[in-house]
């Protein structure tokens, strides 16, 4: 490692700088370093949008973004479920049923839970038993769709009902179990595949009606460069291939252009209501301080600034 960092963390305050190795500079609502915890970051910018998903009805989705080996699955997953080391997906589970035991008692919820991998553009349900010797392994059947209201989703899905925390927790830990993890160039038990864990919960006596809240997970695969094994390389051409279609998706709705090309991929696909502007989004993006990753980081970064750029209107 060199003794002049290529990452600088800058300013005080809700907005802070990043100055790179040449001279780049990026704003961003907040940056955390490595002596910051997940708590840090959750408290400081999830927290209360998962409280308004439950509380206000909004749609919310939280996605991490960065290289392989920059930490977005420990970010998201954690690396046990002692305070401490849990991600941001078992506090943001946590803090959905803490926020409906103190709602009005009066309103009634049934939450109901689903966890899809995308791997080299194949949907797959991790809910499933996909042992063989109990299941034989078929085709997926699993087909995207956006019904009348624009909401896109996921034909043939399992959703399980959930009671409590631990019963959600033990059902992503199974769904964990069935997720593509490989050793790459760069990470041990890399993600080779995006993942997106979902709550759904109809607000059964809302005044108004029933009023469908959903909250979205998800755990990208890294982008990377060209890796030494056949079968990583093809992992990785796919990956990549639906990284940069949603990077293209960002840029457009950052100029907002007229035409977003969401069906270019099924991971944009499945972004589209969130994107589209129907839902508070939080985008976390993870990034390797080491001379090694300057391409990587400085790519990361300029998707995050374009992110920025895109304005929901959740409703």
């Amino acid at each position: 490692s060199s003794s002049h960092p290529i990452i600088d963390k800058r300013g005080t305050g809700t907005s802070e700088s990043i100055n790179g190795s040449e001279g780049y500079e990026f704003r961003f609502d907040s940056v955390y370093n490595p002596y910051n915890s997940t708590q840090d970051l959750y408290r400081g910018n999830v927290k209360e949008v998962i409280k308004s998903c439950v509380r206000d009805g909004y749609n919310v989705t939280v996605f991490a973004y960065g290289q392989t080996g920059s930490g977005k699955t420990f970010t998201m997953m954690g690396s046990s479920q002692e305070d401490e080391n849990k991600g941001i997906v078992p506090r943001s589970i946590e803090e959905v049923f803490q926020t409906i035991s103190q709602e009005d008692q009066n309103r009634e919820y049934l939450l109901r839970v689903s966890y899809l991998e995308i791997y080299n553009e194949t949907l797959k349900d991790l809910l499933l038993d996909h042992d063989p010797s109990t299941n034989p392994i078929t085709p997926s059947k699993l087909t995207i769709h956006e019904n009348h209201k624009g909401r896109v989703y996921v034909n043939g899905l399992r959703e399980e009902v959930v009671t409590d925390p631990l019963q959600v927790i033990n059902t992503l830990q199974k769904g964990e179990k069935a997720r593509h993890v490989g050793a790459t160039d760069w990470n041990e038990r890399s993600s080779r595949s995006h993942t997106v864990f979902t709550m759904v919960y109809p607000d059964e006596l809302n005044q108004i009606g029933m009023q469908i809240s959903q909250l979205n997970l998800i755990d990208l695969a890294g982008s990377e460069s060209a890796a030494s094994s056949i079968e990583r390389r093809k992992e990785g051409s796919f990956i990549n291939k639906s990284l940069l279609s949603l990077s293209n998706v960002i840029s457009k709705l950052a100029k907002s252009e007229p035409h977003v090309p969401f069906r270019d991929s099924k991971l944009t696909r499945l972004l589209q209501t969130s994107l589209a502007g129907n839902a508070k989004v939080v985008v976390i993006c993870a990034v390797s301080a080491n001379n090694e990753s300057v391409a990587e980081t400085l790519s990361t970064l300029r998707f995050a600034r374009r992110a920025k750029m895109v304005i929901t209107k959740a409703e």
